[in-house]
């Protein structure tokens, strides 16, 4: 049996420690990304509907008066973009 130096001990901790700061690291930069909304362009995001039934006013994700949170800026209710989904009734 080969005998552990508390060098050895220190070098396993720095790679446990090391490996954990990584992770969390990791972990917390696709957290950011995933709150972070989405620009108008990005979702063809227009002020005006051409879809009879179809707007943000109606969208699971619309916050009134005029905001979404999936898409960045001002939203109006008349508006219409490529992520919307029904509401719950």
């Amino acid at each position: 049996m080969v005998a552990r130096s508390d060098d050895m001990k220190t070098r396993r901790f720095v790679l446990k420690v090391g490996s954990a700061a990584v992770v969390t690291a990791a972990g917390l930069a696709v957290a950011g990304t995933a709150s972070a909304k989405v620009p108008q362009k990005g979702v063809q995001y227009v002020a005006v509907s051409t879809k009879p039934k179809s707007n943000c006013g109606n969208c699971a994700n619309f916050v009134k008066p005029n905001a979404c949170k999936q898409v960045d800026g001002v939203i109006s209710p008349q508006g219409y973009c490529m992520i919307w989904s029904p509401a719950p009734k």
